[in-house]
């Protein structure tokens, strides 16, 4: 992800837009704490979503549970992870003005090396040889570590990223406004309303659904942007927040209901029905955890200490997500031979220690790595 040191620089002249269009207010130039913070807390989630049955998932094996009611709603506010990481990305991107020559030069460029340097290595950790043909096959077909994905969604967004700033810059508050309707009406509500009225026999027309037009990543990315440049800082009350979060809470109720309706309706909670309604209300419960994140870092004055912290960890996380998998897969035995056998009855407190343990290890790797001027550059 783009590192970032103001809100003036991304910043639109007043000059450049229509005479409807919302003009973000300039900023001083800073670090943006609140940014550094959604990205770690991101990077953790990421690497927990990851953990799928053993923490994620952890309601599909033990539906019998007395904290199934718990369980079961841990996903939706985990899969924030990838929305954030969208917002963060078109919050610091889409009011720049570049060139489209430095679109490639600056940033393409650098985010095709990330890929295809570091799906070599998860590719000589998996697969243990040298094999330059297969390396080549599955690096254009496929991803060689499962959070790699993000790495071909934030390439096609750079590609897109000249035109969806000029998009973003001549839209008013109002389309924004629609265009969040659209995501509740089409991925939220209709999908609870088809599944009640038919039980999974019969969908909407997918060719029907006009977010087809801007895809998933592309509404967090211009939705970020609008949170951050857009939406007046005046609106970030408590009294809003309360409310957005209650929003919130009962999107994620409404979610984690159908979930479990459609596993009773299908014999049995699976991994692949459970996953159906996962993005239903997703943006409330996005939107939520950013707004806070402004609003917190906005109000309260943070230590030179924390800020130096954030700032530190903020500028690893991004090589964190890259050595996900691979600190994942290390520590695992730490979750199988010592948690798990010595606290069995808290399995989703043990999957929580382990993910952190898997984090704290991606950091050093991250920092040591980072003393390749090379690498200093990349991540």
């Amino acid at each position: 992800m783009d590192n970032h040191t103001n809100h003036g620089d991304s910043a639109v002249q007043s000059s450049a837009l229509p005479h409807a269009a919302v003009t973000p207010s300039p900023r001083k130039k800073k670090k943006l704490l609140h940014i550094e913070f959604l990205r770690i807390l991101c990077i953790w989630l990421v690497m927990f979503t990851h953990s799928a049955t053993s923490g994620f998932s952890l309601y599909i094996p033990m539906q019998h549970s007395h904290w199934f009611p718990f369980y079961i709603l841990v996903p939706f506010w985990v899969k924030i992870s990838v929305p954030i990481f969208f917002m963060i990305s078109g919050a610091l991107l889409l009011g720049k003005d570049e060139p489209i020559s430095v679109v490639f030069k600056k940033r393409i460029w650098r985010f095709s090396q990330v890929l295809v340097i570091f799906s070599f290595i998860s590719y000589v950790a998996v697969y243990r040889n040298l094999n330059l043909v297969n390396f080549a096959t599955l690096t254009y077909t496929s991803t060689l570590a499962t959070a790699y994905y993000f790495l071909y969604l934030y390439l096609a967004f750079l590609l897109m990223l000249p035109i969806w700033r000029a998009l973003t810059r001549s839209m008013t508050n109002t389309l924004y406004l629609y265009l969040i309707g659209l995501n509740l009406f089409f991925v939220g509500f209709i999908p609870v309303f088809s599944f009640l009225i038919f039980k999974g026999s019969a969908e909407m027309n997918y060719f029907l659904n006009p977010l087809l037009a801007v895809s998933e990543p592309s509404f967090y990315f211009i939705t970020g942007y609008w949170i951050e440049h857009v939406l007046p800082e005046s609106w970030l009350t408590r009294k809003n927040l309360i409310r957005l979060g209650l929003a919130a809470m009962a999107g994620t109720l409404i979610a984690a209901t159908m979930t479990w309706y459609h596993g009773y309706i299908a014999g049995g909670i699976t991994e692949e029905n459970s996953q159906r309604f996962y993005d239903s209300f997703l943006f409330l419960n996005t939107a939520f955890v950013f707004c806070c994140a402004r609003y917190w870092f906005t109000h309260h004055t943070v230590s030179e200490r924390t800020r130096k912290i954030l700032t530190t960890l903020g500028s690893l996380s991004f090589g964190v997500m890259l050595f996900e998998e691979i600190t994942r897969n290390i520590t695992r035995p730490i979750l199988d031979r010592v948690l798990l056998k010595y606290s069995p009855h808290t399995p989703f407190i043990d999957a929580v220690i382990w993910i952190c343990i898997a984090f704290a290890l991606g950091l050093v790797i991250t920092y040591v790595v980072n003393k390749l001027p090379y690498f200093r550059t990349l991540i």
